[in-house]
């Protein structure tokens, strides 16, 4: 068993230990010291990373027997005395995201919603709620949640025996027994955990819900951050709204008010341009009178309108393509009676333009990405109707 630093305290950085044993696994080395103040991924914490020596530790692992296994860049030596260095900056965004989550998870009990699984490992954390949660309750829970972080609550932790945890109020009952960590935040929250955790609630700053979502048929997902990440996140939004604002030659506080007018002008223009598009689809339908038509359009967006008025003609063959995007397109579409079927005609024409796709009888479509054999994919198509006619 590796001893742990990070229990004894979370904010040491640095530390000084000996390699006891070293494996390979999956080509990557991994040595298990004989003290470690890095965390391992657990409880919907992420590992810390950090060095050891010149090595970078890129994964912390805990075995089953409570081994701490470092995952690192290079080769380390069995008895070296060797010196860890943790990121510090990814050790404290933790511990601010997973105190917030303790602080929230808290709030939303208060409001009677228990917490059922968390999950600090992405770029979001998210805490999932037995039933359903909506915007109203989870805006209170956030409230709540900020004033018992600005509260610059102490926070400790302490190892009981099992007979003394009925004294204590935890949120949830504790997935170990023996001797159980609990992590106190003054007389706000007390929770069975082995995570890393601020000394003050007033460290996690400021704590914000994104959305919520339904899992698992009736439960919650709540999305938040926290911290240092959250202030990464307002950066982004506060340039990207900035970004609007210069576009839109306006304040801040008008960009709502401008993107919904652009982005009902933008809804305009594309009807405008769907009916303009059907009518064009239709002046190039009049020419289309033979039995079979092959046409190679300038514009691929005319490929469906097109296609649906040719379904329409009773014994009409229409192979049609175009170029998008740097793909070959195309397009069968065939009229009740017609003597072919369109998956069968296009079968013959996607080897050309190294294409897949599939249809109906009716109409058929498909892209590849071999531009320069359209023109010959549409010429195959056309003999095989040909052959199909005159059968």
């Amino acid at each position: 068993m590796t001893i742990r630093l990070d229990r004894a305290d979370p904010y040491q950085q640095h530390f000084t230990s000996t390699i006891l044993e070293a494996r390979e696994r999956k080509g990557v080395q991994e040595v298990r010291l004989e003290a470690s103040a890095f965390y391992p991924t657990a409880g919907g914490q992420a590992c810390d990373t950090g060095w050891l020596g010149d090595a970078r530790v890129t994964a912390v692992i805990e075995d089953d027997d409570g081994s701490i296994w470092h995952a690192v860049e290079g080769s380390l030596e069995i008895g070296a005395e060797i010196v860890g260095q943790l990121d510090w900056a990814r050790r404290l965004e933790h511990m601010q995201q997973h105190t917030g989550e303790h602080i929230l998870g808290q709030a939303f009990y208060r409001l009677e919603k228990h917490v059922v699984a968390v999950s600090m490992e992405h770029a979001v954390c998210t805490l999932d709620l037995a039933g359903e949660v909506g915007w109203g309750l989870a805006m209170q829970a956030e409230q709540s949640a900020n004033e018992a972080i600005w509260a610059a609550h102490p926070i400790s932790t302490c190892e009981l025996p099992d007979a003394q945890l009925e004294n204590v109020p935890l949120r949830r009952a504790p997935k170990v027994s023996g001797l159980v960590r609990v992590v106190q935040i003054g007389d706000y929250d007390y929770s069975a955990c082995g995570g890393t955790h601020l000394k003050n609630s007033a460290e996690v700053g400021v704590l914000k819900i994104f959305k919520l979502e339904r899992v698992r048929g009736s439960d919650t997902r709540i999305f938040f951050n926290c911290g240092s990440r959250l202030l990464s996140d307002y950066r982004f939004k506060h340039d990207f709204i900035a970004g609007l604002g210069l576009r839109f030659s306006t304040a801040l506080e008008a960009v709502p008010i401008r993107t919904n007018a652009a982005l009902e002008e933008l809804e305009r223009a594309k009807r405008e341009v769907a009916h303009l598009r059907g009518a064009l689809a239709l002046e190039i339908a009049k020419s289309l009178t033979s039995p079979l038509s092959v046409l190679q359009l300038e514009d691929a967006s005319l490929l469906s309108d097109l296609a649906k008025i040719v379904i329409s003609r009773a014994g009409q063959i229409a192979l049609l393509g175009a170029v998008n995007g740097g793909k070959a397109m195309l397009t069968v579409a065939c009229g009740t009676g017609a003597s072919a079927k369109a998956g069968d005609l296009l079968k013959i024409g996607l080897p050309y333009i190294d294409g897949r796709g599939g249809g109906k009888p009716e109409l058929a479509q498909g892209s590849g990405s071999r531009v320069e054999g359209l023109s010959a994919a549409l010429e195959a198509m056309r003999a095989a109707a040909v052959l199909s006619q005159s059968r």
